[in-house]
């Protein structure tokens, strides 16, 4: 008899505890993404999506714009405007305008960083044009943005598409002494949105941007493949000296399977000077050109010439780099970490950088053929 009871009010005590949680998800709207846009007088425009769980609601999204100082000004604002209660727990991407990003986006992202509520796995990116015109756009086949953007970012950095651009290692490269952040920059044209461009950081300060096979090559030179992939054009000279039938003056390839490793190595820190040594293996997938990728003479041609090309795309990106005095491959921190007492502070390496001296060699393994048009 005492079991029963024990177990009766056990029940009568959960049921009503549902319930409140139940009523409480239902009454507030879930940020997904934020966006930031530059206002006159310094005030900043936000617009959020917000998520519905109410099941009697007509739309499960739901658009706020307002305008503040500060996006926590911001948040208040959106409060006044809705019926339910907006939290951050749910928020997966933070969208800064390029304007907006290049007078600085740290005080913005600080405060992200600082709720509690919000994962620092979330991801950060910057807008070609105006957050609002992404956001509140209704797109054809996406009925929520947010969640849309946010899978899209994920799939692209497991595929090694795009640089990863969490909250947490955006924060982490604006306060380190001698690298600078990178993220991608979200782009709408009608009803297709896309990610071409990467945007390079002075500290929290964009200076300039870097095309798809300049990030690329950066992901080369600081990280490391797993399995990427990667088109190149080559100089057809070298191939028609081993007599292998080319007749055209470029080479149009594809290799994909791509696996690297790199290691920097700081050669003098007066200058200071750095050697990158990179090792990859990659598979032919694609070739413009008729070639007899069995001969081995040929196959040691191909990996000669892309060496060749990858090296020349790296003393660009670095030269290009140095030109914006943002460093994104961490050559500062380096710096910092193999001299004792170095004391590196963020104006020294300013001054430090744009004459920094880098050699890159790269050594290309193709271990397999594919398709030869």
């Amino acid at each position: 008899m005492r079991k029963s009871l024990l177990i009766l009010s056990v029940i009568v005590l959960l049921f009503p505890t549902g319930c409140v949680q139940k009523r409480i998800l239902e009454e507030l709207g879930l940020i997904v993404i934020v966006g930031y846009d530059p206002q006159e007088n310094d005030r900043i425009k936000g617009t959020a999506l917000l998520h519905q769980i109410d099941p009697e609601a007509k739309e499960k999204v739901q658009v706020v714009v307002t305008t503040g100082n500060t996006s926590k000004g911001i948040r208040n604002a959106q409060n006044r405007e809705v019926s339910k209660r907006v939290v951050s727990g749910q928020l997966r991407i933070a969208m800064y305008n390029e304007k907006l990003a290049r007078n600085g986006i740290l005080s913005l992202t600080d405060t992200l960083s600082r709720d509690p509520s919000i994962s620092d796995t979330m991801f950060v990116t910057i807008s070609k044009g105006s957050t609002e015109n992404i956001i509140t756009h209704r797109f054809p086949e996406i009925s929520n943005i947010g969640t849309y953007l946010y899978k899209m970012i994920r799939q692209n950095i497991q595929g090694e598409q795009i640089l990863s651009c969490t909250l947490h290692e955006f924060i982490h490269d604006v306060y380190a002494v001698g690298k600078d952040p990178v993220l991608p920059i979200v782009e709408r044209s009608g009803d297709e949105i896309s990610m071409h461009n990467t945007a390079m950081f002075h500290n929290d300060k964009m200076v300039g941007g870097l095309r798809v096979d300049e990030a690329f090559v950066l992901k080369l030179i600081r990280d490391r493949y797993r399995a990427g992939a990667l088109e190149l054009t080559l100089d057809a000279e070298p191939f028609k000296l081993i007599k292998s039938g080319i007749q055209t003056d470029k080479i149009n390839i594809v290799i994909e399977n791509i696996t690297s490793s790199s290691k920097i190595k700081l050669i003098d820190p007066a200058v200071p000077s750095y050697s990158v040594h990179i090792s990859m293996q990659a598979r032919v997938q694609e070739i413009s050109n008729e070639m007899n990728l069995g001969e081995p003479k040929v196959v040691h041609a191909l990996e000669k010439e892309i060496a060749k090309e990858l090296v020349r795309r790296a003393q660009h990106l670095i030269t290009k780099t140095q030109a914006v005095n943002s460093d994104p491959v961490g050559f500062g921190e380096i710096l910092q970490s193999k001299v004792r007492h170095a004391n590196l502070t963020d104006e020294k390496w300013r001054e430090m950088y744009p004459k920094a001296k880098v050699q890159v060699d790269i050594k290309a393994i193709m271990v397999r053929s594919g398709v030869v048009e």
